[in-house]
Protein backbone atom coordinates (compact mmCIF):
# COMPACT_ATOMS: atom_id res chain seq x y z
CA UNK A 1 0.00 0.00 0.00
CA UNK A 2 1.21 3.48 -0.75
CA UNK A 3 2.30 5.98 1.49
CA UNK A 4 0.59 9.50 0.70
CA UNK A 5 1.09 12.81 2.29
CA UNK A 6 1.05 16.40 1.62
CA UNK A 7 3.44 19.32 2.31
CA UNK A 8 4.13 22.85 1.24
CA UNK A 9 7.40 23.70 -0.16
CA UNK A 10 10.27 25.42 1.34
CA UNK A 11 9.47 28.34 -0.60
CA UNK A 12 5.49 28.00 0.03
CA UNK A 13 5.24 28.26 -4.35
CA UNK A 14 3.70 24.43 -4.61
CA UNK A 15 1.22 21.94 -2.30
CA UNK A 16 3.10 19.10 -2.93
CA UNK A 17 1.58 15.33 -3.08
CA UNK A 18 4.18 12.56 -2.01
CA UNK A 19 3.59 9.10 -2.82
CA UNK A 20 6.19 6.57 -0.72
CA UNK A 21 8.48 9.78 -0.48
CA UNK A 22 8.46 11.00 -3.81
CA UNK A 23 6.95 13.93 -5.39
CA UNK A 24 4.40 12.54 -7.27
CA UNK A 25 2.14 16.05 -8.15
CA UNK A 26 1.66 19.46 -7.01
CA UNK A 27 -0.57 22.80 -7.29
CA UNK A 28 1.23 25.64 -8.05
CA UNK A 29 0.14 28.42 -5.16
CA UNK A 30 0.61 31.91 -4.03
CA UNK A 31 -0.46 33.50 -1.05
CA UNK A 32 -1.02 36.63 -0.45
CA UNK A 33 -2.67 37.88 2.95
CA UNK A 34 -5.69 35.93 2.96
CA UNK A 35 -5.31 35.32 -0.95
CA UNK A 36 -4.68 31.94 -1.54
CA UNK A 37 -3.85 31.88 -5.73
CA UNK A 38 -4.07 28.65 -7.74
CA UNK A 39 -2.12 28.41 -10.85
CA UNK A 40 -1.88 24.98 -12.25
CA UNK A 41 -2.32 21.28 -11.54
CA UNK A 42 0.26 18.89 -12.38
CA UNK A 43 0.91 14.88 -12.30
CA UNK A 44 2.82 12.67 -13.13
CA UNK A 45 1.48 10.81 -16.33
CA UNK A 46 1.24 7.83 -14.97
CA UNK A 47 -0.93 8.27 -12.26
CA UNK A 48 -3.42 11.24 -14.36
CA UNK A 49 -7.28 10.32 -14.43
CA UNK A 50 -6.39 8.23 -11.23
CA UNK A 51 -8.11 10.50 -8.66
CA UNK A 52 -4.66 12.24 -7.26
CA UNK A 53 -5.51 15.22 -8.52
CA UNK A 54 -8.85 15.76 -6.34
CA UNK A 55 -6.44 13.93 -3.11
CA UNK A 56 -4.63 17.10 -4.11
CA UNK A 57 -7.60 19.64 -4.52
CA UNK A 58 -8.93 18.12 -0.58
CA UNK A 59 -6.10 18.94 0.74
CA UNK A 60 -5.25 22.42 -0.80
CA UNK A 61 -9.31 23.16 0.88
CA UNK A 62 -8.08 21.68 4.06
CA UNK A 63 -5.18 23.91 4.08
CA UNK A 64 -7.08 26.77 3.16
CA UNK A 65 -9.56 26.44 5.32
CA UNK A 66 -6.87 25.46 8.46
CA UNK A 67 -5.31 29.28 7.38
CA UNK A 68 -8.79 31.10 7.14
CA UNK A 69 -7.41 32.05 2.94
CA UNK A 70 -9.62 32.54 0.02
CA UNK A 71 -9.04 30.56 -2.92
CA UNK A 72 -8.30 32.22 -5.90
CA UNK A 73 -8.74 29.59 -8.70
CA UNK A 74 -6.95 30.39 -11.85
CA UNK A 75 -6.00 26.87 -12.09
CA UNK A 76 -8.66 25.37 -14.82
CA UNK A 77 -8.91 22.11 -12.84
CA UNK A 78 -9.73 23.82 -9.78
CA UNK A 79 -11.91 26.73 -11.01
CA UNK A 80 -14.31 23.94 -13.15
CA UNK A 81 -14.28 21.87 -9.53
CA UNK A 82 -15.49 24.82 -7.31
CA UNK A 83 -18.11 25.43 -10.46
CA UNK A 84 -19.43 22.23 -10.41
CA UNK A 85 -19.54 22.31 -6.62
CA UNK A 86 -20.22 25.69 -5.69
CA UNK A 87 -22.25 24.48 -2.62
CA UNK A 88 -18.76 22.65 -0.97
CA UNK A 89 -16.70 25.56 -2.07
CA UNK A 90 -18.54 28.81 -1.02
CA UNK A 91 -17.23 29.43 2.11
CA UNK A 92 -13.13 29.79 0.35
CA UNK A 93 -13.70 30.60 -3.13
CA UNK A 94 -12.91 34.24 -4.06
CA UNK A 95 -14.59 34.71 -7.02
Amino acid sequence: MENIKFTVSPYQDELQLLIDEKKAGYMSIKVDGRLLIVYYTKMDEQLEGKGYAKLLLDELVRYAEEKDLLVDPECDFVRQQFENHPVRYKDIWHA
